[in-house]
């Protein structure tokens, strides 16, 4: 009779764990996804508006050397890429 009480309490148990797990995880993935896309968002996607401030004031606006344009490029396409396998791996976890 014992046996029969013990093998449901200890599924049920492991289970518990398993869902606590998942939620750390899913808790250290999405403390980590808000400042990476931060970041991203402030480095790549902001409008910026320095050439429109400098036209406005009379000043030319000078246009990024093309070595600067391909480090921010790189970087950009960096910051793309771990932000989309945070996505990744917070989705993969959503889905369990």
């Amino acid at each position: 009779m014992k046996r029969i009480i013990l093998i449901p309490v200890l599924l049920s148990v492991a289970f518990c764990v398993g869902c606590n797990n998942n939620q750390a995880k899913l808790d250290a993935l999405k403390a980590q996804y808000g400042p990476a896309y931060k970041q991203y968002s402030n480095d790549c996607l902001a409008i910026n508006g320095s050439g429109a401030t400098a036209m406005m004031g009379g000043a030319p606006s000078k246009p990024p050397t093309p070595e600067a344009e391909a480090a921010h490029n790189k970087k950009c396409a960096e910051e793309s890429k771990n932000v989309t396998a945070l996505e990744q791996q917070i989705s993969a976890l959503q889905q369990k």
